[in-house]
């Protein structure tokens, strides 16, 4: 008969060497990374993705022993990649009743006004979306949280652009009367276009909003905690704001802790 020394030895080598799993802590899945071209929040530049989203999640993905690549595409092609796959992270998104059935989110990393601009010379006020006119086309880009803001208080008379970019040109050339974007990334927008802040003006407050990392449906509870985990240090340490000021200058950084678990359907 062994005796119990042996037996104890061999149970210890086993879990060292992990062949007892039930000892072993859990690893975060390895995520797809998908953004979106939003400058500056993300974008690529020479074929490397860049901006504030991206050194987050960089960043979170090395504190946590990863080193997955980001692909920066369309939204609406990043949007449907997370929507039908599992264990996928886009960023950054904010949250609305149809992301709230498909996504877990943590955050939020950022907080934005999204607005409608007019060229700088267009003498138009607006006090509510009520007063917009048929005629006035608003530029928006596909699956946008302007776009679906603006349909759900009833505002149909949109053009609808792949990218940003293509709403910023519709403006200055006089194509629609408003285009509709998010605060935070109007400034970069503009200069990738050839023009600047002083060409327009923000003439309508439509939501202020805050923005998230989204995990898909289907990636582990443990995973998206782990990230929270991360998000939270570095929120405490003050790392994250220093990232925001960096990006952000003198707006105020959001240093809550939120998760939102997709809804049960």
């Amino acid at each position: 008969m062994l005796s119990a020394f042996p037996l104890r030895a061999c149970f210890l080598a086993m879990s060292l060497l992990g062949l007892m799993p039930n000892l072993v802590f859990a690893v975060p899945d390895k995520l797809k990374l998908v953004t979106e071209a939003w400058p500056p929040m993300s974008y690529e530049q020479d074929g490397v993705p860049q901006g504030f989203a991206v050194d987050l999640v960089n960043i979170l993905q090395s504190r946590l022993g990863q080193s997955e690549k980001i692909d920066v595409l369309p939204w609406a092609r990043a949007y449907s990649i997370a929507n039908t796959s599992a264990n996928v992270l886009l960023f950054a998104t904010s949250i609305n009743d149809e992301r709230e059935d498909h996504f877990d989110f943590i955050g939020p990393i950022a907080t934005s006004k999204i607005a409608l601009y007019a060229r700088a010379a267009d003498p138009i006020a607006l006090d509510q979306l009520a007063e917009l006119q048929s005629k006035d086309i608003v530029g928006v880009y596909r699956e946008s949280a302007g776009a679906q803001l603006l349909q759900q208080a009833g505002v149909d008379n949109l053009l609808v652009a792949s990218f940003p970019q293509q709403s910023a040109k519709q403006l200055l050339f006089s194509r629609i009367r408003f285009w509709c974007q998010a605060d935070l990334a109007v400034k970069q927008i503009l200069e990738e276009v050839g023009a600047s802040e002083a060409d327009i003006r923000q003439v309508y407050v439509v939501s202020e909003i805050n923005l998230y990392l989204a995990f898909s449906k289907g990636t582990s509870a443990a995973t998206v905690t782990s990230w929270q985990t991360e998000l939270e240090k570095m929120k405490d340490s003050g790392e994250f704001s220093r990232l925001y000021q960096t990006w952000f200058g003198a707006l105020p950084p959001p240093l809550q802790h939120q998760v939102f678990w997709h809804k049960s359907v």
